[in-house]
């Protein structure tokens, strides 16, 4: 036998290794693993996934599910038709950092958030067919908050057909957050708010979204929204990102497809200005979206 001292010194360690490993399961909350001696999934974090927090009183350190984190399925995620929740489950879904980032960044744009009385919201999606591959993006960093796949939307605008796919989030308690942010009366309103929740992130998606090139610059189309709630934006990208913009009066469409005589306004963003925040928030733009910026 090759290093026989060796071999003997290792058998002799195998008592007081035997009798550490079961003093340690009387300490605290034990040695956080199974019969198996695995590390149980619930102690395990996850940098970008969804999270389930306890209702409880969150000084109750004894609440294992405190710690519980069930999906990390940021860029692998194959939606399960047939996975349904409980209410309970449900409610105690909660949005990660990440994520939140990318909500308020699409909310701003394209999104919206659908609410009926007594019901939770949830989070609706529609992009042009040519943006798939953004449309896709979101909806698997969604993953959880998702029941089914994309679907098709075909409208009829200026004597053109167009096609869209879009997507709706399930109906989460999560989301009365951003609503409330949001949503005034059932309408998308912009308050000085905001301005804690904005953030790169945030503002990529919000030029994705509903950004549109123009010569060396950038238009933010805020059609919807007000003269007051577009100065609001305005500060809000001064004193967050020092950017200085102006407002471009455009021509509107009515709901009926046909060109009115209401100006709405927009934020133009100038070359310079969209110089010093592209370092910033390039890294968070699709490829299929980069030319907006680039």
């Amino acid at each position: 036998m090759a290093f026989p001292r060796l071999n003997n010194v290792s058998f002799w360690l195998l008592p007081p290794s035997l009798i550490l490993l079961l003093l340690s399961s009387l300490v605290e909350n034990g040695a956080g693993t199974g019969w198996v001696r695995y590390l149980i999934i619930k102690n395990l974090e996850c940098k970008y996934s969804t999270k389930v927090f306890s209702n409880n009183n969150t000084n109750n350190n004894n609440d294992e599910n405190n710690k519980l984190i069930l999906w990390e399925t940021n860029n692998d995620f194959f939606l399960n038709k047939n996975k349904s929740f409980t209410k309970f489950e449900r409610n105690r879904i909660q949005v990660s950092k990440f994520n939140e980032s990318i909500i308020i960044g699409v909310i701003l744009s394209d999104g919206s958030i659908e609410k009926r009385n007594n019901w939770n919201p949830r989070i609706c999606m529609e992009q042009s067919i040519k943006n798939f591959e953004y449309l896709w993006y979101l909806f698997t960093k969604f993953n959880i908050f998702n029941s089914t796949y994309p679907h098709s939307i075909k409208r009829e605008l200026r004597n053109k057909i167009f096609y869209s796919l879009a997507f709706k989030t399930r109906q989460l308690n999560c989301l009365n957050k951003y609503y409330t942010l949001f949503y005034l009366n059932k309408k998308k309103i912009i308050k000085p708010e905001l301005y804690h929740y904005i953030n790169y992130i945030s503002l990529a998606h919000w030029i994705m979204g509903d950004g549109s090139k123009i010569g060396k610059g950038l238009i933010l189309c805020t059609d919807s929204y007000s003269l007051k709630e577009i100065v609001i934006l305005m500060n809000i990208l001064k004193i967050k990102f020092n950017v200085d913009s102006s407002i471009q009066y455009h021509t509107s469409i009515t709901p009926n497809n046909i060109l009115s005589n209401k100006k709405v306004g927009r934020i133009y963003i100038n070359k310079k200005n969209l110089d010093k925040i592209k370092p910033f928030i390039k890294s968070y733009f699709v490829k299929s979206m980069l030319y907006k910026i680039d």
